[in-house]
């Protein structure tokens, strides 16, 4: 009888909800507007240019390119009048950590990129419009499934511009891939906890270098290990300390400091707890042998 394998799907991006589908009008009401949002904002321009002022840099926007803006960031379009300026402009709620690295970059769009866009765009028109209080709501007979087709076509083409940005501008953009992933994803967190032994890291600075989710670094870093982040980042920390211990006369109160811990106290508990003695007996011991 033939063996069948499961693989369970992870999303390296999701998109948990649409805010705004719409045309920009640069020369209307949109004209000198300064803006800034708790939400993603993508920028397509199809036809003219406009410059785009986001935290205080400037960026040309030439037809075919498209810009994602990340949330917070204050921003604001300007164009000539008279240029027949067109951006469509897609605006949406993420909380994907692999999406912080494409904030600000420009893309000329490329042909799957443009259909992807132009889908976006074919599905919109039959299942959303924006009411005259700039709110999205759904058209009365809307496409049936129109919104996750929006949905599957917009997280497609970020996974694109995230493949494109780790291949081509050498970002440092971890994308992993086969069979390997969870273990390599594994290995460069615990690599990273080594380079940084001495520092305090938070759960953020971790998401931050491989660019995942809170929730699916945790859960899987658990599942390859079996331990969690920051029970292995404080293993790593004491395996370190007993070194200390046994190769320089640095007292306790040092290496604590030493080592990041904020507390002599909770440092000597947590080497009790995982060597089975305190620090002292510990360099006294390997002393004797």
């Amino acid at each position: 009888m033939k063996t069948y394998l499961r693989h369970k799907i992870f999303n390296v991006i999701e998109v948990k909800e649409l805010i705004a589908l719409e045309y920009l009008d640069f020369e209307g009401k949109y004209k000198d507007y300064v803006e800034q949002h708790d939400f993603w904002e993508l920028c397509y321009v199809e036809s003219g240019t406009a410059t785009l002022c986001c935290e205080g840099k400037t960026k040309q926007l030439s037809k075919g390119e498209t810009v994602l803006i990340a949330p917070n960031c204050s921003h604001s379009y300007y164009a000539q009048t008279g240029n027949k300026n067109k951006a469509f402009v897609i605006c949406f709620e993420s909380s994907s950590q692999t999406l912080k690295p494409l904030s600000g970059v420009c893309f000329s769009s490329r042909k799957e990129e443009n259909d992807c866009l132009n889908k976006i765009i074919e599905e919109c028109k039959n299942t959303f419009y924006m009411n005259e209080s700039d709110l999205l709501e759904v058209v009365p007979s809307p496409n049936f499934g129109g919104q996750q087709a929006i949905l599957i076509h917009l997280e497609y083409l970020l996974i694109r511009l995230i493949r494109r940005l780790s291949s081509e501008d050498n970002r440092g953009v971890v994308f992993l891939k086969g069979e390997k992933f969870y273990a390599e994803l594994s290995d460069i967190i615990v690599e990273f906890f080594q380079e940084h032994i001495r520092e305090k890291l938070t759960l953020e600075d971790v998401c931050n270098k491989v660019n995942y989710s809170r929730s699916f670094l945790c859960r899987t870093f658990k599942t390859q290990t079996g331990e969690t982040l920051f029970s292995c980042f404080n293993r790593l920390k004491i395996d370190e300390a007993k070194r200390m211990l046994e190769e320089t006369d640095y007292s306790a109160a040092s290496i604590s400091r030493e080592l990041g811990f904020s507390e002599e106290k909770y440092f000597c508990s947590l080497f009790k707890r995982l060597v089975g003695v305190s620090p002292i007996t510990y360099r006294e011991q390997n002393r004797n042998k």
